[in-house]
């Protein structure tokens, strides 16, 4: 067992290490950010650690990385978390994203954390506020849920040199490992929750056995942060530059 849970960090600390060639191409302003920026708005990030890069081959993708802005709301949601939140990052902590990370599990983190990163945001449409508490009630009680890394095949699925993967399988394959892990990657994590209040991300799937069949909606672990760039249910705004 500890052989086994050495080895799991070891595949984590490496998929999460930087790369040295990343290049920001536009400046971000935090101010400006704040200003633009509402809760529930979700913030696609272009990530600089290798399972950044590999999740942007696979998908063919700008994207390899979505969280969700929550700004003061954690704070006026009050509890343990919020207090936690104050501590740790002072005034920031009124400028909140809540994210799933392979090596932290779900957590919040001030918006300044992604500044120096190339980033987009995906604003949902038709959003009521009674329904904008429901998305952010169901992401806060999935803070401090972490990846399950006792399967390491779900680790060892991104060590695959990606390049080798046939393109038809490259996407697929970020799909493998048990479903329980899948769940709480951060775009799944994130669709999950406006799935509770009607808005999907993809369009439904056709249903099999014909014409008659019930157009299904595709379970939110196979959802991708670029399919917050596509989707038809959100509006998409490039973060004011500095």
């Amino acid at each position: 067992m500890i052989f086994h849970d050495y080895l799991s960090q070891a595949m984590v600390d490496y998929l999460t290490g930087t790369v040295s060639n990343y290049q920001r191409r536009v400046p971000n302003n935090l101010d400006r950010l704040v200003r633009t920026l509402r809760p529930g708005d979700v913030l696609l990030v272009e990530g600089n650690a290798r399972i950044s890069q590999i999740i942007m081959y696979m998908t063919q993708s700008s994207w390899s990385h979505a969280a969700m802005y929550l700004g003061d709301a954690l704070l006026r949601w009050g509890g343990p978390e919020a207090d936690r939140a104050l501590e740790a990052f002072g005034p920031e902590a009124s400028q909140l994203l809540i994210e799933s990370d392979l090596k932290t599990g779900v957590a919040v983190i001030p918006l300044s954390h992604y500044l120096e990163h190339n980033l987009r945001i995906c604003r949902p449409l038709g959003l009521r506020p009674e329904s904008l508490d429901r998305v952010l009630v169901e992401m806060f009680q999935h803070l401090g849920v972490r990846y399950d890394h006792r399967n390491t095949l779900d680790l060892a699925r991104y060590l695959i040199p990606f390049h080798l993967v046939p393109r038809r399988f490259r996407r697929r394959s970020l799909y493998l490992g048990s479903s329980s892990s899948r769940e709480i990657i951060c775009s799944a994590l994130i669709a999950k929750a406006f799935y509770r209040v009607g808005i999907t991300i993809q369009p439904p799937l056709q249903a099999t056995g014909g014409h008659g069949g019930t157009p299904q909606v595709r379970h939110p672990s196979y959802i991708m942060p670029r399919d917050f760039d596509l989707s038809a249910n959100f509006q998409i705004l490039k973060p004011p530059s500095a």
